[in-house]
């Protein structure tokens, strides 16, 4: 089953710690191989979402344990004054007027125990559903992987790249076009 919860929800939000577990497993593997230590950031950055932010995520649980989680926020550039966001603004040049209010999906990931399951795709358009419709955008590595297939299938198109993602190459910026409700 997958829960929709959205910014009034935060307390059946996952930790940080859940994150960071379910990252760790979902990108140890090829072609990801990340570092736990991205894993880390990435579960840091999202508490502070949480702390900050209008956070909507869509989560998937097996006994409790979190199998799949996507989570985002709305994209506001005058709230975005962080160096991470200048850069993504700097670099996507007049690209980065698509992303004006539109919502970001910080965050994907499935356990490789759900590989071939459709769970990905599943909390994807739970997550999507979620938001209404609204325009979105996301960063991910530019190489061919399965994450990069699912958001193509879902209608992200690469816009151009961003600051660099965590294989130290710059990442790649798909935005998807809002749909009708």
């Amino acid at each position: 089953m997958i829960d929709l919860l959205d910014p009034n929800k935060r307390s059946l939000m996952p930790s940080e710690e859940a994150v960071r577990e379910l990252y760790t497993a979902a990108s140890a593997e090829s072609p990801l191989s990340e570092p736990e230590a991205v894993a880390a950031l990435f579960a840091r950055l999202y508490g502070v979402a949480l702390e900050q932010e209008e956070v909507t995520a869509a989560v998937s649980r097996d006994d409790g344990e979190l199998t799949a989680f996507a989570y985002g926020h709305p994209w506001r550039w005058e709230e975005q004054q962080d160096s991470w966001s200048l850069e993504l603004h700097r670099k996507l040049g007049s690209a980065s007027e698509l992303l004006a209010a539109t919502h970001v999906l910080s965050l994907l990931a499935r356990h490789p125990r759900a590989a071939r399951s459709a769970l990905g795709s599943r909390v994807l358009e739970a997550w999507l559903t979620g938001i209404g419709g609204a325009p979105v955008w996301l960063q991910t590595t530019d190489m061919e992987s399965p994450a990069l297939r699912l958001y193509e299938a879902f209608g992200f198109e690469p816009i151009g790249h961003g600051p660099d993602a965590p294989n130290g190459k710059p990442g790649l910026v798909l935005y998807r076009q809002a749909t009708p409700r």
